[in-house]
């Protein structure tokens, strides 16, 4: 346990040597403040995402259950409930929305948790999310979004440690402005979600690794085991870690100056590196602790494997995959940068100098990951959140060397690879500030009166542009109270998705009906008229969507940042494409929505 705490403290002390020994340290965390925190605030009361929404209501939904019936079998219920079984984030949100539940209690609007919990999935969960005051779910959701913030600050300053302990000061500083300035990395930090800690954590441990390669420190390995286990605990796909457990350990045993025979003989450090692992593992997902080991085990193994199988995009190369998420996270210029510099990374190991073992540390790190999702049918730019601070970190390395082997020729590139890395990032991210789908949303809550009902064909309520204020209905969930109001609203909602009716031959939405719904509708056809729009507008309403293997398409990307949520632009489009019509006559009985 003294070891634990000697580890506690040697943490504090080197934050505080760092910012103390470099007086640059401040301003590089004080971009990645302003860079991450920007607009952090959108969409707020609204969701960003589906797993925003499924993430922050697992945690609503065990406060209440446990208030409508406080013991294990509520708490047990209230675990259960979610659409699965996920880890830590259900702790670390719990943790989060603690003082609204508390003030909740003091206001006397503990009785809207004790409502929401186990909530019907109709209409991706509307008549929860209206039901409940607005100021509940505004600082429920800043709280969550802000733990989101402050992981990937606290990544920001791993990678500048990562960086300071393989190549020096320097390397850690650029290392670290990159990686601010790495636009797939900003989008993912302003939205909550599991992507950002689970990082945090496989970070922390690479450099506890790269730290007990250099120090042959046991208990840094035990602690790095310990980090690993956190990280898948948060999100399975951190489980590249393991591997790089297993090379640090091949890294030490090869270093030391000793036969090799000996060096490897180390059961001991071993088995309770991997029984530590495992504990941190289990203990991270409270299904586990709550109902057995059944549900634990189905989402570990059988829940890792099924992004290899389960399509959700189109059919498509698997390098169209990668250049897709990388040209649009990284952008055209920083993305030729990390190409460059792995393979002037790998052309540096035959020197094998002080940096060798850190970076095959990286270099493993970033080939486990690349090979892990070379094995799915798709990804989006979230999935690939983990390489972006060792891309980052390679970027950073060369740059220095590049430095110290011919200064006037680093200062050019590195000041052309900021600028027009900062100016893609810096016009995504203030995109966030003008997104079509919250415009959308404060005209409806700026034009609309009380007792205004919009109607609207997305499923989940994250997919809409709904004021609190205002009364939304899904067709497929219309009641007999609301049969009137549905069928003359005074306003219909038209989405981007609902458009893809429009567009033939496309992997995403078909159908004959809705398509000449949406059709009549458009043209204005049954006494409503087109009010407001928001986006650009597809031509002639029809999605102009890319075919998968188009290059010209992905090069674009590359240019052009493509601001969306969760950095998952799965159309490739302006998928936020808002628009709002107005009833301006008679109801129409002819009008049956097909949905």
């Amino acid at each position: 346990m003294s070891s634990w705490r000697s580890l506690s403290r040697r943490a504090v002390e080197q934050v505080r040597s760092d910012l103390r020994d470099d007086p640059y340290l401040r301003y590089v965390l004080l971009l990645s403040t302003v860079m991450v925190g920007f607009w952090f605030w959108h969409r707020i009361p609204n969701f960003a995402t589906r797993d925003e929404y499924s993430r922050l209501l697992d945690a609503m939904v065990v406060y209440g259950s446990i208030l409508e019936e406080p013991s294990f079998e509520g708490l047990k219920a209230g675990v259960e409930w979610g659409r699965a079984p996920f880890g830590a984030t259900l702790y670390l949100y719990a943790l989060a929305i603690l003082p609204v539940v508390l003030v909740a209690a003091l206001t006397g609007d503990l009785g809207a948790f004790t409502a929401i919990a186990f909530p019907g999935w109709e209409f991706g969960h509307y008549e929860a999310w209206a039901a409940t005051p607005e100021w509940i779910w505004t600082w429920s959701l800043v709280s969550i979004r802000l733990t989101n913030v402050v992981a990937a600050i606290c990544a920001v300053y791993l990678t500048y440690r990562l960086g300071v302990a393989i190549e020096g000061r320097n390397a850690g500083r650029l290392s670290a402005v990159v990686l601010s300035l790495t636009f797939g990395f900003l989008t993912i930090s302003k939205e909550a979600g599991e992507d950002m800690p689970a990082l945090v954590f496989v970070l922390l441990a690479l450099y506890l690794l790269v730290r007990y390669v250099q120090t042959d420190d046991g208990t840094l390995f035990l602690a790095a085991s310990a980090a690993g286990g956190v990280a898948i605990a948060f999100k399975l796909t951190a489980a590249p870690v393991v591997l790089l457990i297993g090379v640090a350990f091949l890294l030490r045993a090869h270093a030391a100056d000793a036969p090799l025979t000996e060096t490897l003989y180390r059961p001991k450090l071993l088995l309770s590196g991997a029984l530590l692992g495992f504990v941190m593992i289990v203990l991270g997902f409270p299904t586990a602790l709550v109902a057995g080991a059944e549900p634990f085990v189905e989402r570990v193994f059988g829940g890792s494997t099924s992004r290899m199988s389960h399509p959700t995009g189109p059919d498509a190369p698997m390098w169209w995959w990668f250049l897709r998420g990388y040209f649009s996270a990284l952008g055209l210029p920083l993305f030729a940068a990390a190409a460059a510099s792995v393979v002037a990374t790998v052309a540096t190991l035959r020197d094998r100098g002080s940096a060798f073992h850190g970076t095959v540390l990286v270099l493993t790190g970033l080939t486990a990951y690349i090979a892990m999702f070379s094995q799915w049918h798709d990804f989006r730019v979230h999935h690939l959140l983990p390489t972006f601070p060792l891309i980052a970190l390679l970027v950073g390395g060369r740059l220095v060397q590049l430095r110290e082997r011919s200064s006037s020729l680093a200062r050019p590139v590195l000041a052309v690879l900021l600028v027009t890395t900062a100016v893609y990032a810096g016009v995504g991210t203030a995109q966030f500030a003008s997104m079509p789908r919250d415009e959308a949303t404060a005209w409806l809550e700026d034009n609309s009166d009380e007792g205004d009902v919009v109607e609207t064909y997305r499923v989940h309520v994250q997919d809409t542009a709904v004021p609190h204020s205002l009364t939304a209905r899904h067709v497929a969930g219309q009641d007999s109270e609301a049969e009137e109001a549905m069928a003359c609203p005074r306003y219909i909602q038209i989405g981007y998705r609902d458009l893809l009716y429009l567009k033939e031959d496309t992997y995403y939405r078909n159908g004959d009906a809705q398509a000449t719904y949406l059709r009549t509708l458009l043209n204005e056809e049954y006494n409503y008229r087109i009010a407001a729009e928001f986006g650009q507008r597809p031509p002639n309403f029809v999605p102009q969507r890319p075919t998968p293997g188009s290059f010209t398409d992905l090069l674009r990307l590359g240019v052009v940042p493509h601001t969306d949520q969760f950095a998952d632009e799965q159309e490739l489009a302006a998928n936020q494409y808002t628009l709002i019509l107005e009833r301006d006559g008679e109801c129409d009985p002819s009008r049956h929505p097909p949905f």
